[in-house]
């Protein structure tokens, strides 16, 4: 794969281009195989978006480094994926990733609470978060809930929502392979040993209620979902004997498009956003209003050179947004877009051209 990283000092090779934008951004070129038989170029400019003391608009502000690799926070294995890395050759619609910590409004405790994400006419997606619960095994009562012990705040992280591993027949290790880093995984063989098991602390109304520490719950979150966990596995395709044989380095028949996306299915949005989206979040700040982020009302297109003179509309596929603190002048939303080019090698040169929507 051939590729230039705008300021990173990154060789490309003869069919590389020269690049350059109207905004500061980090800028990636590279080729990739399409699943029919030609190799097209992929342009990538990514943003950072802050806001200015005083104000609620965000601004562009240094480019952000480009993630070349997945980051999770420790074992692969069993960890959450932190962040995914951004060389894909498109998505099937925006990924929405939110890094964020659930607080109730106000300055107290709480046993849960409800979470929501909106977008008007978009998305509504919402889950519940509450404290630490547990299973407990008593002779005569068999297995019980505890109460929620009340919390200030609970991580958005897959780590606490459902899912994990447990041991299984024969000394086997049974993975739920939908959320390998969550807890609450149980199977006949973990009761059999009667010790206490941890309950999600993210989930919905459903799961919080049941009494059967059997039963499985959906995985809630706002984080990046890693390739290997399902359902994200299943969409990129068969890759056996044949597909080696006759197809590669090209992907798979059966592959989607939608692998590419990290996001949670609920927070991938199709057809993709445009950029001058309010996006409001509830359920993590202690303030009395929900926090708001609108997004920069602006669209890129891609102005190439070289043997023609070609302009390309790029897609804003992916938005991420920092939200983690609980004041709003420290939050942030980093920007991809991306721009696939039909026989790249006809160009020398593209330009990341950005243009402000009219208010």
């Amino acid at each position: 794969m051939l590729c230039h990283l705008f300021g990173v000092g990154v060789a490309c090779g003869r069919s590389g281009l020269r690049l350059g934008s109207s905004l500061p951004m980090r800028l990636l070129f590279f080729k990739h195989w399409t699943g029919d038989s030609d190799e097209v170029g992929i342009v990538i400019a990514k943003a950072l978006f802050r806001r200015r003391a005083g104000t609620a608009q965000l601004f562009a502000t240094v480019a952000p480094p480009l993630c070349l690799e997945d980051i999770f926070r420790g074992d692969p294995a069993w960890t959450p994926l932190q962040q995914e890395q951004e060389i894909a050759p498109g998505k099937a619609g925006t990924d929405l990733i939110i890094r964020a910590v659930a607080r109730p409004q106000g300055d107290r405790s709480l046993t849960s609470w409800p979470v929501s994400v909106f977008i008007a006419n978009r998305l509504r997606y919402r889950f519940l978060v509450r404290g630490p619960t547990v299973w407990t095994y008593r002779r005569w009562r068999g297995w019980r809930r505890s109460l929620p012990i009340p919390v200030s705040q609970v991580p958005i992280s897959y780590d606490l929502a459902f899912g994990g591993h447990a041991p299984g027949p024969d000394g086997a290790i049974m993975v739920y392979e939908h959320n390998p880093a969550g807890l609450g995984f149980v199977t006949r063989e973990r009761l059999a040993a009667r010790h206490d098991i941890r309950i999600p602390q993210i989930g919905d109304d459903a799961g919080f209620l049941t009494t059967d520490p059997l039963a499985e719950m959906p995985v809630h979150g706002f984080g990046p979902i890693a390739k290997p966990w399902l359902p994200r596995r299943r969409m990129a395709g068969t890759f056996d004997q044949r597909w080696l044989n006759e197809r590669h380095p090209r992907m798979p028949e059966d592959h989607s498009l939608r692998f590419w996306n990290a996001a949670q299915a609920e927070m991938v949005l199709e057809p993709p956003l445009q950029g001058d989206e309010e996006i409001v979040v509830a359920g993590i700040s202690r303030r009395p209003d929900d926090v708001r982020v609108c997004l920069p009302r602006f669209r890129c297109h891609l102005d190439l050179s070289g043997t023609e003179h070609v302009q390309l509309p790029m897609t804003l596929d992916t938005v991420m947004l920092d939200l983690e603190a609980d004041d709003p002048q420290s939050h942030s939303a980093t920007m991809i877009w991306r721009a696939r080019v039909e026989a790249p090698d006809r160009f020398d040169a593209a330009d990341v051209i950005s243009q402000r929507l009219e208010t």
